[in-house]
């Protein structure tokens, strides 16, 4: 694994808060070949003094007004020198010390592979969820459910050949970028490992995005292909699954309330 280098790229702004879990999450990591690239917005809250007493483990810092989340994310990859690109938010951090010798293993492994993706957490307020993404992607499992960026390690080459983020947008820059690259061709596999501790408190959860979404859906998709593979199993076949799910689990219940009860009775018998 030694000619395989990870470069991690954390883009943040007055980030104070979280910032250091990130960079202490980078620092665990046992894999020895890892670039880590700091972009940040021009912080005033003690962002830079933090990322300061971590310098040991920053290869590239910039501190600068950028036009966006994308802008300062395009900026990372332009950055980096890694054969790997990996982009950790300042409100994430690697769900283990070994995600990235895991996934440098199975690059160095398949010379042919693109692109890594596998499972994160979202670290809501009073739980964490666990999100897995389909094991195969295709145009259609992409028009029901994307995959979100901190699950996703990409050859810088493959990056690169797409033209990085389109910067025009606040939220669903990601997703356009998958599917550019989707569209042109890419060797992708699904690998069976929990990558990150995703925040739930970024713009993707603070700002509509819904606008962003079906713009970019109707660059790739027919309308009747986002009809059949986006509204039937997101707006009939899920809320239908969801609601025999709640009727269960009640059912369910109800039976081990009664099987107790019975129990009792049972018991007391003289």
């Amino acid at each position: 694994m030694d000619n395989i280098t990870v470069s991690v790229i954390t883009v943040c702004l007055n980030a104070n808060v979280h910032i250091e879990k990130t960079i202490l999450s980078v620092r665990k990591q046992t894999y020895p070949h890892i670039e880590y690239v700091v972009i940040d917005g021009g912080s005033t809250d003690g962002t830079l003094d933090i990322v300061a007493r971590h310098r040991d483990v920053v290869a590239y810092l910039v501190s600068e007004p950028d036009s966006g989340l994308y802008d300062a994310m395009n900026k990372g990859a332009r950055a980096a020198t890694g054969d790997i690109l990996y982009f950790l938010n300042a409100d994430d951090r690697f769900y283990d010390d070994r995600v990235v010798a895991n996934v440098a293993e199975v690059f160095q492994a398949n010379k042919d592979l693109e692109l890594l993706y596998g499972n994160v957490f979202l670290a809501w307020p009073k739980r964490l969820g666990h999100w897995e993404p389909t094991p195969i992607l295709t145009r259609r499992t992409l028009a029901k459910r994307t995959v979100c960026h901190q699950a996703i390690f990409v050859r810088q080459s493959a990056f690169q050949r797409t033209g990085g983020f389109c910067d025009k947008f606040r939220v669903v820059g990601d997703y356009d970028w998958l599917m550019r690259l989707f569209t042109g061709g890419v060797n992708s596999l699904y690998l069976a490992l929990d990558i990150a501790i995703v925040g739930t408190g970024g713009l993707s959860n603070t700002l509509d995005y819904k606008d962003e979404k079906r713009y970019v859906m109707d660059q790739y998709y027919s309308p009747l292909e986002i009809f059949l593979w986006r509204f039937v199993p997101t707006r009939i076949v899920q809320p239908i699954k969801d609601l025999l799910g709640r009727y269960l689990r009640r059912l369910e219940r109800l039976l081990k309330r009664a099987k107790a009860k019975l129990g009792t009775v049972v018991l007391g018998r003289p």
